[in-house]
């Protein structure tokens, strides 16, 4: 990974609830992951620098720019709004979690992994 290192201390009880968390949210990596996304949306709900250009600041092969529906937009602007989610980024890509991340998704998934590790251990043999 591309980026500068940082330091980060944090008290024992914030530890346990972050590694909970993390334990609840399998899609966050590790705590890296997850720090760098929340700090990410804590800047972006607080009021970015003005003088970043937030359509060009990721520049991730996962990044995906969409077009909300107008209903849609202002449903998850209300929900940022009443504390729900905390930016549009975090609404989306819960929706997207609910849709497609579901237990026989990731099943299929850790099955087809297990089949193609067992396919090479077969082939080098």
């Amino acid at each position: 990974m591309d980026g500068e290192r940082i330091s980060l201390r944090l008290e024992p009880d914030d530890l346990r609830m972050l590694d909970s968390f993390l334990k609840d949210h399998p899609e966050y990596s590790n705590r890296s992951h997850l720090a760098r996304l929340a700090i990410r949306a804590f800047i972006e709900q607080n009021g970015a620098s003005k003088d970043i250009d937030m359509t060009t600041q990721s520049s991730k092969e996962t990044a995906v720019t969409v077009e909300v529906p107008a209903l849609a937009y202002m449903t998850i602007k209300d929900f940022i709004r009443a504390g729900v989610y905390n930016s549009m980024e975090d609404a989306v890509v819960e929706c997207l979690r609910e849709k497609f991340i579901t237990k026989e998704v990731k099943e299929r998934i850790l099955r087809q992994q297990a089949e193609s590790v067992r396919t090479i251990e077969v082939l080098d043999r």
